[in-house]
C-alpha cells in the first residue's frame, strides 16, 4: 500500500469515529501542514546531520509526526554516501519511536513508516528491522533521558471527565489533566540540550493547575516559539503550540510569539524567515507573573500599562494605596446553576405573577443599556436566595472575553453565565452603581482584563469570579467625580435605550461615550500620576471602543 492510499486510510479512520468518541479519546490529528512547521522550528531539517537524534512521539496516533521525521532522516541519510543500506536501515530504526495504547492507530503509523522505510532500503532488508511502534500508554512506562527531540499532540483528557489518578506524576500533584502529565514525560525523556515540540490545549497558557508546568518550562527550558491558535482542530479549544529546547534561558532571551486562525496562519514557505518577524516578549517576564502565566501581550505599550496597574494593587508602596480590588466594593456572586436551554425556562409573552423574569447571560446584557427579560422562572425552581436577585445590583457577563456591565433595578433572576455584584458597603448608593458600571465598561479595564486574563484562550473564554473579584478600582473618590460619571453613564444609557435613528444614536452615543472615557481617564491619572492612562495607550483596533473595532461591536458605539 503507497504512502497516499495508507494517508487516506487514516483519514477514514479518523473521520468515522463518532463525535463523542474522538471527544472522549482526546483523538484529533495534527494537521500535516503544522507538523512541518514544528520540525523546521526544531531543526529537524533534511539538510542538517539527523542521523544521531532520536525522536519519540509518546502518543503517536497513525504517525504524523513519525512520518514527516522519517521522510527527512531518510533524505538526511541518503546524502551520506558513506553509510551502508544497512547502516542506514539500522539508523532509521534505532532514530524513530512511537507509543499509542489505540491498537488500530499503532498499525497505520507502523504501515506509514514502513512505506517510507521500504523505498529507502531494499524490501527484505527492511524487514528484518522490526519498527519501533508500540502498542503501550506511555505515561505508564518509566522513562530516563534518552530522546534529543520529543514531539506530541497529546490526548486532552480533562481531570473532571478522566480518572488520571493511575498515574505516578498524577498522584505527586493536585487536581491535573493529561496534556500535564505528557509535558512532566518531556522532561523526563529529553536529554540536555535536546528539543521539544508540543501542541497542547490553550487553557495551558493561563489555569491555574498548570502553573507548576509552566514554571517548569520557563526555568528549565529555553521557549523559542509560541504559536497560538484557534479552529485548529474540530474540538472546543484553541491550540497552543510551543517549541523549546531543554536548558536554561539567558537573562536576555525573548520568545517569539504569533497569534492567529487556523488554516490562515504561516504556510511552510514563510519558514523561517517569517518567524523572524513575529511578536516577541522577555521569557522572564512571563516568569515574573503570579502563577508564572504566559501573558505574552504584556509586552506592549498597553501591556505595560495594566501590568503596572496590576503590580501596584498587589503591591502597594508604603502609604501609596492608590487602588483596592472590585471587591471592597461588591460582593460577586453567581446566578442560578441553569443553561439558557433548560427545560426549567418558559418564555412569558407579557407579565406573569407566577414567574420571575430571568436574564440567560451575554444573550440579553449589553453594556449600558437596561436589561430585559422576555423569559421566566417559576418560584419552586429558583435554587439560590431571593435575596441574592433584589435591586438595585450590577450585572457583568461570565461567559465572554470582555467585560459587559449594566445596572438592573428589575429584580431579575440571573443565570450562571452572569455575575451579580452585591453592595457590600451600606453607603454604596444608585449613583455609585452607575459609576461602578461605567468602569467595568471602560477601555481602561476592559483593556486590563483583556491583557491580564480572558486573551489566553481563544475559544470560550470567560471571566473567572476571583479575575472579576481583584479588578482594580480607585481607592479614593471625591463625590463630585462620581456624580460626574454617573450622571454620563446614566445619559449614554439613556442613548442605548432609545436607538431611534441609527446614525444619529451612533454620534450621540459615540461622543457620550468618548466624553464618559475622558473622566474615567482623569480620575485614574489624577490617583496614579506616575502610571500613564492616556487614552492612545488603550485606543487602537483591537481594544478601543471605537465603532469599527470588535470590542467597539459588542459595545454598540
Amino acid at each position: 500500500m503507497g504512502m497516499q492510499e495508507t494517508g487516506r486510510l487514516f483519514d477514514w479512520y479518523e473521520a468515522d469515529l463518532p463525535s463523542a468518541e474522538r471527544k472522549r479519546r482526546g483523538h484529533f490529528s495534527t494537521p500535516p501542514a503544522l507538523v512541518s512547521q514544528i520540525l523546521d522550528a526544531c531543526g529537524y531539517v533534511s539538510d542538517a546531520n539527523l542521523s544521531r537524534i532520536r525522536v519519540l512521539d509518546p502518543a503517536c496516533g497513525s504517525g504524523n509526526f513519525l512520518m514527516e521525521a522519517a521522510q527527512r532522516l531518510a533524505t538526511s541519510l541518503a546524502s551520506d554516501s558513506t553509510l551502508s543500506s544497512r547502516k542506514r536501515a539500522s539508523l532509521f530504526q534505532h532514530n524513530l519511536w512511537g507509543f499509542d495504547p489505540d491498537p488500530v492507530a499503532c498499525f497505520l503509523a507502523e504501515m506509514r513508516l514502513r512505506t517510507s522505510f521500504e523505498a529507502q532500503v531494499k524490501q527484505d532488508l527492511a524487514a528484518s528491522f522490526p519498527l519501533h511502534i508500540h502498542q503501550a500508554d506511555s505515561l505508564s512506562l518509566h522513562w530516563e533521558p534518552c530522546v534529543d527531540l520529543f514531539l506530541a499532540n497529546p490526548p486532552y483528557l480533562a481531570a473532571k471527565n478522566s480518572d488520571l489518578s493511575g498515574y505516578r506524576s498524577a498522584q505527586q500533584r493536585g487536581q491535573t489533566d493529561s496534556y500535564l502529565l505528557f509535558l512532566d514525560l518531556a522532561f523526563q525523556a529529553l536529554r540536555p540540550r535536546g528539543w521539544l515540540g508540543l501542541v497542547l490545549p490553550d487553557p495551558l497558557l493561563a489555569r491555574a493547575n498548570a502553573a507548576p508546568e509552566r514554571l517548569r518550562l520557563l526555568n528549565e527550558s529555553t521557549i523559542h516559539h509560541l504559536w497560538h491558535f484557534s479552529g485548529l482542530f474540530a474540538a472546543h479549544v484553541g491550540a497552543v503550540v510551543i517549541i523549546a529546547q531543554k536548558r536554561p534561558p539567558r537573562s536576555i532571551h525573548k520568545i517569539s510569539w504569533r497569534r492567529e486562525g487556523w488554516p490562515n496562519q504561516l504556510k511552510r514557505s514563510q519558514l523561517p524567515q517569517d518567524l523572524e518577524s513575529s511578536h516577541q516578549v522577555p521569557q522572564r517576564l512571563l516568569a515574573r507573573q503570579p502563577g508564572a502565566e504566559f501573558r505574552y501581550l504584556l509586552n506592549s505599550e498597553s501591556g505595560s500599562v495594566t501590568e503596572r496597574f496590576r503590580k501596584q494593587l498587589e503591591h502597594p508602596g508604603k502609604g501609596k494605596n492608590y487602588l483596592l480590588p472590585l471587591s471592597d466594593f461588591f460582593q460577586v456572586r453567581r446566578g442560578e446553576e441553569l443553561g439558557r436551554e433548560s427545560p426549567l425556562l418558559v418564555e412569558l409573552e407579557r407579565d406573569c405573577e407566577t414567574h420571575y423574569r430571568v436574564l440567560r447571560g451575554g444573550i440579553d446584557i449589553q453594556p449600558y443599556a437596561t436589561p430585559s427579560g422576555r423569559w421566566g422562572i417559576s418560584r419552586s425552581e429558583i435554587a439560590k436566595p431571593l435575596l441574592r436577585y433584589h435591586a438595585p445590583k450590577l450585572l457583568v457577563v461570565k461567559s465572554t472575553g470582555n467585560l459587559r456591565a449594566t445596572v438592573d433595578l428589575q429584580d431579575h433572576i440571573a443565570l450562571q453565565t452572569l455575575y451579580l455584584l452585591l453592595p457590600c458597603r451600606p453607603d454604596l448608593d444608585i449613583d455609585d452603581l452607575y459609576f461602578f458600571m461605567a468602569l467595568l465598561n471602560s477601555r481602561l479595564l476592559r483593556t486590563y482584563i483583556y491583557l491580564q486574563h480572558t486573551a489566553y484562550k481563544l475559544v470560550q473564554p470567560q471571566i473567572e469570579q476571583h479575575v472579576l473579584a481583584r479588578l482594580p478600582v480607585p481607592a479614593v473618590i471625591r463625590r463630585r467625580d462620581v456624580k460626574r460619571i454617573s450622571e454620563l453613564a446614566q445619559e449614554l444609557r439613556s442613548a442605548c435605550d432609545a436607538r431611534g435613528s441609527v446614525v444619529e444614536w451612533q454620534v450621540e452615543s459615540h461622543h457620550l461615550f468618548e466624553k464618559l472615557e475622558g473622566a474615567i481617564s482623569v480620575l485614574y491619572r489624577t490617583l496614579l500620576p506616575e502610571i500613564t492612562t492616556d487614552k492612545g495607550v488603550f485606543d487602537n483596533g483591537y481594544y478601543s471602543n471605537s465603532p469599527n473595532s470588535r470590542i467597539g461591536r459588542e459595545a454598540g458605539t
